[in-house]
């Protein structure tokens, strides 16, 4: 399982951020855009509450979700700035976000408060978190054959019970692991089948063999 930022952690960062760095609070409704490739200034932002994913569309119009984002995630577009693709970030429900500017928060502090610091090493924990994440969905991605990204995404978020709960719908699983959802429900029945997986209403069960 991914390693995660301790919620003292991400509420010490969100006490302090005020202190010694311009931030601004801005909030969005659904399917709304909340930051591009397009744009040249470079910043990071804090999802305050809400949900979000990061989307891809490439020079042929296939849009595909990179990841999704929720409370206390941190995103920036210094990763995707030379990509060749479209990459944004569109909410999928109300969502309010907190934007920094990213080289402002570099330089030192001239307050000279006991925040600075701190504030950075904070930023670039939730930044390594965030490149994890990142990572695993490359992963993913990169499985062969879509029972292996079932079961991969499966076991990535399975609780220590092996159980993975079913938050979001079946189609949005889909999107995410690069499927057709017929196909991910055709599959995910294989898999109950071949007594890999038991499901049971919003649970999925994963089997030892």
């Amino acid at each position: 399982m991914l390693d995660t930022i301790t919620n003292d952690k991400l509420l010490d960062f969100r006490k302090n951020l005020s202190y010694c760095v311009n931030v601004q609070k801005k909030s969005f409704a659904n399917k709304e855009v909340i930051i591009n490739s397009n744009l040249s200034k470079k910043q990071i932002g804090f999802i305050i509450y809400g949900q979000a994913n990061i989307m891809k569309t490439d020079i042929n119009g296939n849009t595909t979700i990179l990841r999704d984002l929720k409370n206390n995630d941190i995103f920036s577009n210094l990763f995707f700035q030379n990509s060749e693709d479209e990459i944004y970030i569109i909410s999928n429900k109300s969502t309010e976000v907190l934007f920094i500017d990213y080289y402002p928060l570099l330089k030192s502090c001239s307050k000279n408060c006991p925040f600075h610091n701190n504030l950075v090493l904070s930023l670039y924990d939730l930044l390594i978190n965030d490149n994890k994440k990142q990572n695993e969905k490359i992963e993913l991605l990169s499985q062969k054959t879509v029972r292996h990204k079932i079961l991969y995404f499966l076991k990535q978020r399975m609780n220590k019970d092996k159980i993975f709960k079913v938050t979001t719908s079946y189609k949005a699983i889909a999107e995410y692991i690069s499927i057709d959802r017929s196909n991910f429900m055709r599959e995910l029945s294989k898999l109950e089948k071949d007594n890999l997986i038991k499901r049971n209403k919003d649970t999925i069960t994963i089997l030892d063999k």
